[in-house]
């Protein structure tokens, strides 16, 4: 009988372990995001201003010269698209990059009334980093991110015009997320709170696998 409780207490202590193995979740490094970044009409304004001395053909394309007063006369105002993939290295660390796109149609207005209706299609490539600095157990956390790369800027008349006066830059590419909250376990929403080209105000969805 002893030699029997024994056995049964040893089986038991034995299935603790593999009870609570079975409980603990995978670890998924992976991770995918998509996210709509809110973004202002000033800063779309800022970019095509901001880089018309940069790209001497943009000031010949809309026919002014650098010393014009350029003001945005009509437009919509848009958010970036994004899509990212992360693989967590660490507990703290997550590296990877993020795609964006934003898309805007400005008139500008130079200091003679002239208007040029202008098409701008911005497309951001960018190498990211995340560091995690809080959690609570694995539903929710909080982030900070940083990403640098490029923005390929495509731009043109919304006219027909005989020479289809259009072009495409490249310029180097920038953002920082300095808060991310994120709540959920494979799948999970967040939301980040950052500067540059993703938005200012990132809201979307994750899913690790």
């Amino acid at each position: 009988m002893k030699k029997l409780l024994v056995a049964i207490i040893i089986a038991g202590l034995l299935s603790v372990p593999a009870a609570k193995a079975q409980r603990a979740p995978v670890y998924t490094p992976n991770e995918i995001s998509l996210s709509y970044g809110l973004s202002a009409m000033s800063l779309a304004t800022g970019l095509v201003v901001r880089y018309a001395n940069y790209i001497g053909d943009l000031a010949d394309f809309i026919e002014v010269s650098s010393g014009d007063n350029i003001r945005v006369n009509s437009g919509g105002t848009g958010g970036f698209v994004n899509l990212g993939y992360s693989y967590q290295t660490s507990k703290t660390w997550h590296f990877g990059a993020n795609v964006g796109y934003y898309r805007m149609n400005l008139g500008l207005e130079d200091n003679t009334g002239k208007v040029d209706p202008l098409r701008v299609n911005l497309v951001t490539i960018m190498n990211t980093a995340r560091v995690n600095w809080f959690r609570t157990g694995d539903i929710f956390g909080m982030y900070s991110k940083a990403g640098i790369g490029c923005m390929i800027t495509n731009y043109g008349l919304m006219v027909d015009t005989p020479d289809e006066r259009k072009g495409t830059k490249v310029f180097p590419a920038a953002h920082v997320s300095a808060v991310g909250l994120e709540v959920g376990r494979g799948f999970r929403g967040f939301m980040e709170l950052g500067f540059g080209l993703q938005g200012f105000l990132q809201m979307g969805v994750k899913a690790r696998f």
